[in-house]
């Protein structure tokens, strides 16, 4: 993202106080729904605009070293009422809070996106996930965490992921909201930082701040959950390597394990200890990361010198026969027996491509008696191109000595050809009525659009699925090739040397399609690719190849799939017992009679309502505070009237609280006055029928969803092999009533 430099706020009629980003966070001592209207009246002010119909409050806020450049947070507040549009909250219901009375008022509270700092907020401002912060709290103090927009790493002069879920985290605490529920869909480029951030630290970004498993899709259970991150913590990177012995890759994660641990002074036993250690140099310059690395890049460098990348044949035998008393031809002649020998062995061991310099040397000797020609040529060796192959030296980093390595050379473009080739291959398997040249021409045009779509567009460029089948169809005829090639690119699929990945949208819930560059592992770019430098593209394959890496069946694709299907987390605020020594803070939570709960409110108790009380505070004097809480805060209650205190039956009302209850305790209240005509009764919307999937989902849980037309029972298309991309069946029957 270029940079972009916060200006300060322009059209003011008067001095307003410059709140600081990384210090705001006023004190406030009440409960969340007084806290909420002293902010607003004290630290806030109403704009003279509406947006949408709502009123709207700013406050400006900046960094404390330059209160030159400031801008604008809004709280806007959204009544619920008969009328109302969207009256129930879809975040309520999937994180498993459904069960929640609907609550009078919705606080909306915003930091815009870049383009629209320091503007009035206008349009359907409330759907825009493009907004620097946007959270949403009910005034019952539970709330959801709907999107957080980061600028990239490098932008020095825009707010960052930390500073802006610190600047969150300060006003959650500040208001004493007591839950805040998020669906973790962040990403860094073609990684899911739910997974990279759960293997390498146990939990996921957010975790930084307190969140922790909500709710888990597809059935996960938060033991599910935990002992998928348990196996990571274990997965040994010396079984990883074995598993992947003999192959490209499995070569490339040895290398990468080796280059790591020489640099890190702990040991890297699993994955999550290798993981965490090359993300910790993300913090690091590309100075210091070289630093770090000139200490353990033996097997890159010779004689002090960085293999940049190899020189020919020609070249070498000239700069060698410069100062030495052999000919060019003797030197020439030399590399040959050299490279014969590692051919030789690399077909006889089991593919080794490697021989220690004691191997090569007495090898050599058989057909050269001149043993100071082949030391002075196994000596300028460093790293040469020889016909098709290279032939390099390096130390082995646990052994200590030289070894001489020889790698076919690949070029790029035989690569990109290779796999798109490979790709088309893979399609035509799958009983295709395409040739393969027809699948490779459909596959070639698609990466063309998404990579001039992304060179155009910033923020990565992804196009919908019907914007790339529009596109492709300007130049292929036959929709129906182009449909099956985009329906069979999996998450992350290769094709040539870029990366296309297929993820679903969190807010449009369409299918997307955006390109990366990979860096190409074929043998040339093994020895040119120096670990460390380039950290990102370490941590890509790592997260490719060893993550995403592994058949379905296995169990580190199963916890993959696992970490990837737990989306939904929650934190919770608790507010210490000792914080005020004159007040109590209690719960009142309404208990209905046995037969509005029998036939009227069937879902679970929704839970109490916080109130904050002075201890000198009567029993008798405790209704009408609890009375007023729950009128002021849920439509089904606007007419309620508390009648009893549950537990303090018999209790005198003139009595003082402090000597019935603790501080902290959890009162019954139960009255008469509910209005249980209102449709506003639940967060959850009213019952959309029954959930019972076969990975165990009992309730919606926000993933798409098929009903049988049979029983009407809910199933998640997933589970039952339908693509998100595909239509639902006109006519769709569970496994019950095909065989019923």
């Amino acid at each position: 993202m270029a940079s972009r430099v916060i200006e300060a706020c322009k059209s003011r009629k008067r001095k307003r106080r410059v709140w600081g980003f990384k210090s705001f966070g006023p004190g406030l001592n009440g409960g969340f729904r007084e806290n909420m209207k002293v902010f607003l009246s004290e630290f806030m002010e109403v704009e003279k605009y509406g947006a949408c119909g709502l009123p709207v409050w700013s406050c400006l806020v900046g960094n404390e070293s330059d209160f030159k450049g400031v801008f604008k947070f809004f709280v806007v507040e959204e009544m619920m009422a008969q009328h109302s549009s969207l009256p129930f909250c879809n975040h309520c219901k999937f994180i498993g809070w459904g069960h929640h009375f609907v609550s009078k008022r919705r606080y909306h509270i915003i930091i815009p996106s870049y383009d629209c700092l320091n503007k009035p907020l206008k349009g359907d401002f409330l759907a825009d996930r493009n907004h620097l912060l946007h959270g949403l709290v009910h005034c019952n103090g539970y709330g959801h965490l709907l999107s957080i927009n980061t600028a990239d790493d490098d932008d020095l002069n825009s707010l960052h992921g930390n500073d802006i879920m610190d600047f969150w985290d300060r006003l959650c605490t500040t208001l004493q909201i007591r839950k805040v529920s998020l669906n973790d869909y962040s990403r860094k480029k073609a990684l899911d930082l739910r997974l990279l951030h759960g293997v390498a630290y146990g939990t996921t970004w957010f975790g930084k701040w307190g969140y922790k498993f909500g709710h888990g899709s597809f059935g996960v259970t938060e033991e599910k959950y935990d002992r998928a991150l348990q196996f990571f913590s274990t997965l040994r990177l010396n079984k990883i390597i074995s598993d992947f012995k003999n192959t490209v890759r499995g070569r490339k994660i040895e290398q990468l394990v080796k280059c790591y641990r020489e640099v890190s002074e702990a040991p890297l036993v699993t994955i999550s200890d290798l993981l965490q250690f090359v993300l910790s140099f993300v913090s690091k310059t590309p100075i210091e990361r070289k630093a770090a690395l000139a200490l353990s890049t033996r097997a890159y460098h010779s004689d002090g010198k960085k293999i940049a990348k190899p020189v020919s044949l020609s070249t070498f035998v000239s700069l060698a026969n410069i100062d030495c008393r052999w000919p060019a031809k003797r030197i020439e002649y030399t590399v040959y027996v050299i490279v014969n020998l590692l051919n030789e062995n690399r077909a006889n061991v089991d593919g080794r491509s490697s021989m220690t310099r004691q191997e090569v040397r007495a090898g050599a000797r058989s057909c050269i008696g001149d043993t100071g020609l082949i030391d002075y040529v196994l000596k300028s060796i460093s790293c040469v191109a020889v016909d098709d192959q290279i032939v390099s030296r390096c130390v082995n980093p646990l052994t200590k000595m030289y070894e001489f390595n020889i790698h076919d050379k690949v070029k790029e473009e035989d690569i990109s050809a290779k796999e798109s080739s490979a790709f088309a291959s893979s399609l035509a398997r799958v009983d295709s009525r395409w040739p393969k040249q027809k699948l490779e021409h459909a596959a070639k045009v698609i990466v063309n659009i998404l990579r001039v779509n992304s060179t155009m567009v910033t923020g990565g460029g992804a196009m919908s699925r019907q914007e790339l089948r529009d596109r492709a169809r300007q130049c292929i005829g036959d929709t129906g090739l182009i449909d099956f090639v985009l329906k069979s690119v999996n998450s992350y699929s290769m094709i040539g040397n870029q990366i296309i990945s297929r993820v679903k949208n969190p807010s449009t819930r369409l299918i997307e399609f955006t390109i990366t560059d990979e860096y190409v592992v074929d043998s040339a770019t093994v020895i040119a690719h120096q670990p460390g430098l380039n950290v990102y593209g370490d941590v890509l394959f790592l997260y490719r190849n060893v993550l995403l890496g592994y058949p379905e069946w296995d169990p580190v694709s199963i916890a993959t799939r696992v970490i990837l299907d737990s989306k939904q987390f929650v934190k919770e605020w608790v507010r210490d017992a000792e914080e005020f020594d004159h007040f109590m803070t209690l719960t009142c939570r309404v208990l209905p009679s046995f037969d509005e709960m029998e036939t009227e409110l069937t879902r679970k108790l929704c839970p109490g309502e916080v109130v904050m009380v002075p201890s000198e505070l009567t029993v008798g004097e405790l209704k009408l505070v609890a009375q007023c809480a729950l009128r002021d805060t849920y439509c089904l209650m606007k007419d309620f009237v508390v009648t009893q205190i549950g537990g303090l039956k018999g209790i005198e009302e003139g009595l003082m609280l402090s000597c019935a209850l603790d501080h902290g305790a959890e009162v019954w209240v139960r009255g008469i006055g509910l209005d249980l005509e209102t449709r506003l009764r639940y967060e959850g919307g009213p019952d959309d029928g029954k959930v019972d999937c076969v990975c165990g989902t009992k309730r919606d849980d926000g993933e798409r969803m098929v009903a049988c037309d049979g029983c009407h029972v809910w199933q998640h298309t997933r589970c039952r092999g339908i693509d998100d991309e595909e239509s639902s069946p006109a006519l769709f029957l569970c496994y019950k009533c095909v065989v019923g």
